[in-house]
């Protein structure tokens, strides 16, 4: 399955899932999200949800999202992430 799969289902479905995010800057995180939908300002490359563990909506690129519910999905591509990306 595919990670676009993966997050139309939980759209559809109102699921709440645990994604692990990269963001531009290189800093890696992982959160619960719900209320999940396509992002009418950015469209289908992004999603928003709330960030549940500080009750707050969140705009998230697709292709910065690392794992669902521990599943991986690595598709980050080295051009994506900030200079200062740090691996461990």
């Amino acid at each position: 399955m595919s990670i676009e799969e993966v997050i139309n289902r939980a759209v559809l479905l109102g699921q709440t899932i645990e994604i692990e995010y990269c963001t531009r800057a290189g800093r890696v995180f992982s959160c619960m999200i719900s209320h999940i939908e396509y992002s009418r300002y950015y469209g289908g490359d992004y999603i928003q949800a709330i960030r549940l563990n500080i009750n707050e909506e969140r705009t998230f690129k697709v292709s910065r999202i690392m794992k669902i519910d521990g599943h991986s999905f690595s598709r980050i591509f080295w051009n994506q992430i900030g200079k200062n990306f740090n691996r461990i």
